[in-house]
């Protein structure tokens, strides 16, 4: 009985846990893990998304100088004698911008109504420099009809 006693009269042994603040290797690693497949995709977008905005931003000015092109032909239209000579396609330079990256065509043919006359205007962005619209480039066009003043 001597043993069972002194088994209950000693006090047992108290572990205590310690608790440690902070994160593993492995919790590291598994986060980094974690966060590569949300950063590298997120990152991939930016890139094409400002690929996309300087994309539009060509458009943009292409339309810009297509405006400009259809603008300055109606003023030229507005003098009776350049409405009944200027007939067909000619490539044009729209004043104030005499860049040579991007070229224009200016088409001015008979309506089937007396008087009238359209205008179809494309303006590319001529990346060989080979003075022809080609597939791939950037391109805007515009079409109208003048009248004779």
């Amino acid at each position: 009985m001597s043993g069972l006693n002194s088994s209950l009269t000693t006090p047992t042994r108290i572990r205590w846990k310690t608790f440690r603040c902070g994160a593993t290797l492995i919790d590291v690693a598994v986060g980094a893990a974690l966060l590569s497949l949300v950063l590298i995709p997120a990152l991939s977008l930016m890139g094409q998304s400002s690929q996309l905005l300087q994309r539009m931003d060509r458009q943009d000015q292409l339309l810009f100088e297509a405006e400009r092109l259809v603008e300055q032909t109606k003023v030229e239209l507005c003098d009776p004698a350049q409405f009944a000579s200027t007939r067909g396609t000619r490539e044009a330079i729209v004043a104030g911008n005499e860049t040579r990256s991007m070229r224009s065509q200016v088409s001015v043919q008979d309506s089937l109504v007396p008087n009238l006359v359209t205008l179809n205007v494309v303006v590319w962005e001529d990346g060989n420099n080979n003075g022809s619209l080609d597939t791939g480039e950037l391109s805007q066009s515009l079409r109208t009809q003048w009248s004779q003043p």
